[in-house]
Protein backbone atom coordinates (compact mmCIF):
# COMPACT_ATOMS: atom_id res chain seq x y z
CA UNK A 1 0.00 0.00 0.00
CA UNK A 2 1.55 3.32 -0.87
CA UNK A 3 0.90 5.47 2.36
CA UNK A 4 2.01 8.57 0.10
CA UNK A 5 -1.38 8.27 -1.49
CA UNK A 6 -3.34 8.48 1.41
CA UNK A 7 -5.08 11.92 2.71
CA UNK A 8 -3.39 13.03 5.94
CA UNK A 9 -5.30 12.49 9.42
CA UNK A 10 -7.96 14.47 9.88
CA UNK A 11 -6.03 16.69 12.65
CA UNK A 12 -3.26 17.33 10.63
CA UNK A 13 -5.08 19.12 7.47
CA UNK A 14 -5.77 22.46 7.36
CA UNK A 15 -9.27 23.69 8.68
CA UNK A 16 -11.96 26.04 7.70
CA UNK A 17 -13.06 28.36 10.53
CA UNK A 18 -16.32 30.13 11.32
CA UNK A 19 -16.89 32.72 13.49
CA UNK A 20 -19.85 34.23 14.86
CA UNK A 21 -21.02 36.58 17.93
CA UNK A 22 -23.98 35.29 19.65
CA UNK A 23 -24.65 31.21 20.21
CA UNK A 24 -27.54 31.64 18.03
CA UNK A 25 -26.10 33.10 15.48
CA UNK A 26 -24.03 29.54 14.72
CA UNK A 27 -27.62 28.42 14.05
CA UNK A 28 -28.13 24.23 13.20
CA UNK A 29 -24.20 24.34 13.23
CA UNK A 30 -25.03 23.24 17.03
CA UNK A 31 -25.76 19.86 16.37
CA UNK A 32 -22.44 19.17 13.64
CA UNK A 33 -20.43 19.62 17.15
CA UNK A 34 -18.02 16.25 17.58
CA UNK A 35 -15.87 18.16 19.86
CA UNK A 36 -15.13 20.86 21.95
CA UNK A 37 -11.76 22.37 23.51
CA UNK A 38 -10.96 25.56 25.49
CA UNK A 39 -8.42 27.77 24.74
CA UNK A 40 -7.66 31.60 26.09
CA UNK A 41 -11.20 31.34 27.90
CA UNK A 42 -12.79 30.75 24.33
CA UNK A 43 -14.54 27.79 23.33
CA UNK A 44 -13.30 26.09 19.56
CA UNK A 45 -15.87 23.97 18.84
CA UNK A 46 -14.84 20.91 16.16
CA UNK A 47 -18.29 20.32 13.57
CA UNK A 48 -17.71 17.55 11.32
CA UNK A 49 -19.14 19.18 8.08
CA UNK A 50 -17.55 17.62 5.31
CA UNK A 51 -14.23 15.68 4.78
CA UNK A 52 -11.56 18.49 5.96
CA UNK A 53 -12.15 19.84 9.61
CA UNK A 54 -14.25 22.62 10.58
CA UNK A 55 -13.46 24.98 13.39
CA UNK A 56 -15.81 27.18 15.03
CA UNK A 57 -16.04 30.13 17.82
CA UNK A 58 -18.52 32.02 19.27
CA UNK A 59 -16.97 35.11 19.82
CA UNK A 60 -19.23 37.77 22.37
CA UNK A 61 -20.10 41.22 20.78
CA UNK A 62 -17.25 43.93 19.51
CA UNK A 63 -13.94 44.09 17.64
CA UNK A 64 -12.10 43.36 20.16
CA UNK A 65 -13.39 39.96 20.72
CA UNK A 66 -14.21 39.03 16.95
CA UNK A 67 -10.54 39.41 16.06
CA UNK A 68 -9.28 37.38 19.20
CA UNK A 69 -11.85 34.55 17.89
CA UNK A 70 -10.09 35.21 14.64
CA UNK A 71 -6.75 34.70 15.70
CA UNK A 72 -7.58 31.72 17.67
CA UNK A 73 -8.70 30.00 14.71
CA UNK A 74 -6.02 30.72 12.49
CA UNK A 75 -3.79 29.98 15.12
CA UNK A 76 -5.56 26.81 15.67
CA UNK A 77 -5.47 25.44 12.24
CA UNK A 78 -7.99 26.98 10.36
CA UNK A 79 -6.03 28.57 7.29
CA UNK A 80 -8.43 26.53 4.42
CA UNK A 81 -10.88 29.90 5.24
CA UNK A 82 -12.40 31.82 7.15
CA UNK A 83 -16.57 32.57 7.70
CA UNK A 84 -18.37 35.21 9.51
CA UNK A 85 -21.79 34.81 9.88
CA UNK A 86 -25.13 36.52 11.76
CA UNK A 87 -27.14 39.29 11.60
CA UNK A 88 -27.09 43.22 10.66
CA UNK A 89 -28.35 46.73 10.79
CA UNK A 90 -29.77 47.99 7.18
CA UNK A 91 -28.57 51.24 5.84
CA UNK A 92 -30.40 51.45 2.69
CA UNK A 93 -34.50 51.09 2.91
CA UNK A 94 -34.23 48.05 0.07
CA UNK A 95 -32.65 46.57 3.20
CA UNK A 96 -35.34 45.68 4.71
CA UNK A 97 -35.52 42.25 7.71
CA UNK A 98 -35.03 39.24 5.77
CA UNK A 99 -32.37 39.64 3.50
CA UNK A 100 -28.81 38.09 3.10
CA UNK A 101 -26.22 40.75 2.14
CA UNK A 102 -22.79 39.62 1.32
CA UNK A 103 -19.61 41.53 2.26
CA UNK A 104 -17.61 42.65 -0.48
CA UNK A 105 -15.54 44.87 1.50
CA UNK A 106 -15.55 45.15 5.32
CA UNK A 107 -14.65 48.99 6.87
CA UNK A 108 -13.93 49.86 10.63
CA UNK A 109 -15.72 52.91 10.92
CA UNK A 110 -14.88 54.23 13.75
CA UNK A 111 -11.38 53.71 13.51
CA UNK A 112 -9.31 57.91 13.79
CA UNK A 113 -6.88 56.88 10.64
CA UNK A 114 -8.01 56.06 7.17
CA UNK A 115 -5.28 53.81 6.39
CA UNK A 116 -5.27 49.97 6.65
CA UNK A 117 -9.28 50.13 7.95
CA UNK A 118 -10.70 48.52 4.88
CA UNK A 119 -10.59 44.55 3.90
CA UNK A 120 -11.68 43.10 0.72
CA UNK A 121 -13.51 39.77 1.07
CA UNK A 122 -12.39 36.61 -1.01
CA UNK A 123 -13.71 36.64 -4.42
CA UNK A 124 -13.84 32.91 -4.82
CA UNK A 125 -15.67 32.36 -1.56
CA UNK A 126 -18.23 34.85 -1.90
CA UNK A 127 -18.67 33.57 -5.66
CA UNK A 128 -19.30 30.47 -3.96
CA UNK A 129 -21.50 31.45 -1.21
CA UNK A 130 -23.34 33.15 -3.26
CA UNK A 131 -24.32 30.29 -5.89
CA UNK A 132 -26.03 28.54 -2.44
CA UNK A 133 -27.29 31.47 -0.61
CA UNK A 134 -28.44 34.54 -3.45
CA UNK A 135 -28.73 37.65 -1.70
CA UNK A 136 -26.97 41.27 -1.76
CA UNK A 137 -23.54 42.58 -2.19
CA UNK A 138 -21.89 45.02 -0.14
CA UNK A 139 -20.04 47.12 2.55
CA UNK A 140 -19.93 45.93 5.97
CA UNK A 141 -19.57 48.74 8.18
CA UNK A 142 -18.48 47.49 11.61
CA UNK A 143 -17.72 49.71 14.65
CA UNK A 144 -18.10 48.92 18.56
CA UNK A 145 -21.65 50.38 19.17
CA UNK A 146 -24.79 49.97 17.13
CA UNK A 147 -26.59 52.45 14.80
CA UNK A 148 -30.12 52.85 16.57
CA UNK A 149 -30.21 56.52 15.51
CA UNK A 150 -31.81 57.81 11.98
CA UNK A 151 -28.95 60.60 11.79
CA UNK A 152 -26.07 57.99 12.01
CA UNK A 153 -27.90 55.52 9.68
CA UNK A 154 -27.73 58.61 6.66
CA UNK A 155 -24.16 59.49 7.73
CA UNK A 156 -22.67 56.08 7.38
CA UNK A 157 -25.12 55.31 4.00
CA UNK A 158 -23.56 58.78 2.56
CA UNK A 159 -19.97 57.63 2.97
CA UNK A 160 -20.64 54.47 0.66
CA UNK A 161 -21.51 53.45 -1.99
CA UNK A 162 -24.20 50.70 -2.89
CA UNK A 163 -25.62 48.33 -0.57
CA UNK A 164 -24.27 48.47 3.04
CA UNK A 165 -24.89 47.06 6.10
CA UNK A 166 -24.11 47.91 9.77
CA UNK A 167 -22.17 45.39 12.59
CA UNK A 168 -20.36 44.87 14.88
CA UNK A 169 -17.37 42.31 14.03
CA UNK A 170 -16.52 41.54 10.50
CA UNK A 171 -13.94 44.19 9.66
CA UNK A 172 -11.59 43.32 12.55
CA UNK A 173 -12.09 39.52 12.18
CA UNK A 174 -11.15 39.91 7.84
CA UNK A 175 -8.21 42.25 9.10
CA UNK A 176 -6.81 39.29 11.00
CA UNK A 177 -7.42 36.82 8.31
CA UNK A 178 -6.23 39.21 5.90
CA UNK A 179 -3.40 40.15 7.90
CA UNK A 180 -2.58 35.80 8.12
CA UNK A 181 -2.83 35.54 4.86
CA UNK A 182 -5.99 33.42 5.35
CA UNK A 183 -9.01 33.93 2.64
CA UNK A 184 -12.32 35.11 4.34
CA UNK A 185 -15.74 35.60 3.45
CA UNK A 186 -19.06 37.03 5.35
CA UNK A 187 -22.56 36.65 5.21
CA UNK A 188 -25.00 38.18 7.33
CA UNK A 189 -29.06 38.13 7.68
CA UNK A 190 -30.54 42.05 8.19
CA UNK A 191 -32.79 42.07 11.36
CA UNK A 192 -33.72 46.05 11.59
CA UNK A 193 -33.16 49.56 9.72
CA UNK A 194 -30.72 50.69 11.97
CA UNK A 195 -32.93 53.39 13.10
CA UNK A 196 -34.14 54.55 16.75
CA UNK A 197 -36.82 51.67 15.87
CA UNK A 198 -33.86 49.32 15.57
CA UNK A 199 -33.78 47.67 18.88
CA UNK A 200 -37.28 46.89 18.79
CA UNK A 201 -36.73 45.12 14.75
CA UNK A 202 -33.63 43.30 16.03
CA UNK A 203 -35.62 41.83 19.45
CA UNK A 204 -38.78 40.67 16.84
CA UNK A 205 -36.60 39.73 13.99
CA UNK A 206 -32.98 38.04 15.56
CA UNK A 207 -34.78 34.74 16.65
CA UNK A 208 -35.96 33.90 12.87
CA UNK A 209 -33.19 35.40 11.12
CA UNK A 210 -30.04 34.59 13.62
CA UNK A 211 -28.69 31.56 12.35
CA UNK A 212 -30.24 31.53 8.80
CA UNK A 213 -26.21 32.28 7.35
CA UNK A 214 -24.85 29.76 9.16
CA UNK A 215 -26.55 27.20 8.29
CA UNK A 216 -26.00 27.85 4.54
CA UNK A 217 -22.50 26.88 5.34
CA UNK A 218 -22.75 23.00 4.77
CA UNK A 219 -23.95 23.14 1.20
CA UNK A 220 -21.21 25.81 0.31
CA UNK A 221 -18.43 23.38 1.65
CA UNK A 222 -20.28 20.64 -0.26
CA UNK A 223 -19.50 22.52 -3.19
CA UNK A 224 -16.22 24.25 -2.61
CA UNK A 225 -15.05 20.12 -2.20
CA UNK A 226 -16.98 19.81 -5.82
CA UNK A 227 -15.13 22.36 -7.58
CA UNK A 228 -11.40 21.14 -5.82
CA UNK A 229 -11.36 23.95 -3.27
CA UNK A 230 -12.23 21.93 -0.52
Amino acid sequence: MDLRSQDPPRAAQAAWGVLCALREELGALHGAVVGRRRRQGLEVLELDLCPQPVLAVVSGVGKVRAAQAAALLVAEGATRGLFVVGVCGGLRSALVPGTLVHCTRAAQTDLAVRSDREFESDLRLRSAWLAVAPGEQGWFLTADRPVLSLWRRLRLARAFLGPCVADMETAAAGAVAARAGVPWAALRAVTDPATGLGLASFKLHFPSQAGRCADTLPALLRGLGERGGG
